[in-house]
């Protein structure tokens, strides 16, 4: 196993909790361990002392006081020769104990004496007539070799279900990062093979794990790549299509102008002069889009009443559908404030009403609504023209996309318009989209935060 690998780090991982947590264990069980054991010791010896209080209590009472109580061998008692009793009376006078426990003089010192001490009143009719003080005394510590035979095994055990835990670990490590690490590569691979020049690779990936969602997430991004990848495609086309229409027209023109074919006059001055224009708009919109979208193109945001710039698009349009035999309606509500900039608010409306314009036939309707709807601002452009097909209405707004590949310049344009639209509103903070209308075409709507208000 490659120690750089994820299934190694992931393995080493596993046995490290598992060790830590062993190690950890242990500390508390020892500590623990031996408190409650020192805890058990003392109460032990606080159980003793009062079984020795209770004791010579009786005898107390039976001879009616210490002296005859000695003297008639009653305070004589047999304890284990780890425990030391001493008897004192109300004045503190040592009145009899055992023999001291601990063995002989040489083992004092050859050694080390650990002692627990408890006392206890000793009560004859509720008055205390003395004392009983009892002293438990272990050679090396309060632990006698039982004991530390115990802790010894105790912790042998733990040790062996650590060695258990840590290659439990270690397997269930292996097992889960192979888990991982199938996936991993299987995106891995993927990426190698889109890299090299298959744009057609994907994983397959499904499910609900977090990795399978990787790989699910990796496909639709290659997905949204490829799509893009033939918009681009698709939009080198186009531009090229719409620049080479008019320069093959102003060409052949000119060329047949040279030739003396056709009459240098004002009617063919007239066509190169709109094909030149043509060119010119197509330029000039090409760039403000791509402005638009770097964020290099100004704006002068300022608080305003929406109906202002809104109504002046209304005014701007209303000759080009008188021009065209279209019916205009406008009902905007007045005192809603928003931050824009009127110009652009206004280029915005104005594409709208010329899109609809385009796409709404002879003695058709257009209609402008502008109100209120909560926090926001809503612009509504309606139409009874051809509509919006819905599989179209979330690509109306991309950049040079048409609804009919073949509709030609005069009557579908290249599809700038709506895309500038959706960069201006975008750029106020706001939205926009296109549903069907009431009229029998579509509803283009936008929507602004209203200034001052929390959406």
């Amino acid at each position: 196993m490659n120690r750089g690998s994820l299934t190694f780090r992931l393995a080493f991982a596993f046995a490290f909790v598992a060790i830590a947590t062993a190690a950890i264990s242990a500390v508390v069980i020892m500590v623990t361990w031996q408190r409650q054991f020192e805890v058990y010791i003392e109460r032990g010896v606080e159980e003793r002392a009062l079984e020795a209080a209770d004791y010579f209590g009786t005898q107390y009472e039976r001879a009616g006081d210490w002296q005859t109580a000695a003297a008639m061998g009653l305070l004589s008692v047999g304890v284990s020769p780890d425990l030391r009793i001493e008897v004192f009376d109300a004045e503190g006078t040592l009145i009899a104990h055992t023999v001291a426990p601990g063995g002989t003089t040489e083992d004092e010192a050859a050694y080390e004496w650990s002692e627990v001490t408890a006392s206890a009143d000793i009560l004859v009719d509720d008055g205390v007539v003395g004392t009983a003080i009892v002293t438990q005394r272990t050679r090396g510590g309060i632990f006698t070799e039982r004991d530390t035979w115990f802790r010894k095994v105790s912790l042998l055990g733990l040790a062996v279900a650590a060695g258990i835990a840590v290659a439990l670990a270690s397997l269930a490590g292996v097992l889960y990062s192979r888990g991982i690490v199938k996936p991993i590569e299987a995106v891995t691979r993927t990426a190698e093979s889109i890299r090299a020049g298959d744009r057609t690779a994907r994983t397959g990936m499904t499910g609900g794990d977090p990795v399978a969602d990787l790989g699910a997430t990796f496909d639709q991004m290659a997905d949204a790549v490829e799509a893009e990848r033939r918009f681009e495609q698709q939009l080198t086309a186009d531009v090229a299509h719409e620049l080479r229409t008019p320069l093959q027209a102003i060409q052949a023109t000119v060329e047949a102008m040279q030739d003396g074919v056709l009459p240098t006059d004002e009617e063919r001055l007239a066509l190169i002069h709109d094909e030149t224009v043509r060119l010119g708009r197509l330029t000039q919109s090409i760039m403000e889009l791509s402005r638009l979208e770097t964020g290099s193109a100004p704006f002068a945001f300022g608080v305003l009443d929406a109906a202002g710039p809104v109504g002046t698009a209304v005014e701007s349009s209303r000759a080009l559908m008188e021009s065209t035999g279209h019916a205009l309606e406008a009902s905007l509500q007045t005192d809603l404030t928003v931050n824009a900039d009127a110009d652009r608010l206004m280029q915005a409306v104005g594409n709208l009403l010329s899109n609809a314009a385009r796409y709404t036939p002879e003695g058709g309707t257009v209609r402008v609504r502008l109100l209120r709807d909560g926090a926001e601002a809503v612009i509504e452009v309606a139409d009874s023209g051809m509509g919006v097909a819905e599989d179209d209405r979330e690509r109306v707004f991309t950049r040079f996309w048409r609804a009919d590949p073949a509709r030609n310049r005069a009557s579908g344009g290249l599809g700038i318009g709506l895309a500038v639209v959706r960069e201006i509103v975008e750029r106020h903070g706001g939205r926009v989209g296109v549903h069907g209308s009431d009229l029998g075409g579509a509803a283009f709507v936008i929507r602004l935060p209203l200034a001052g208000e929390k959406r």
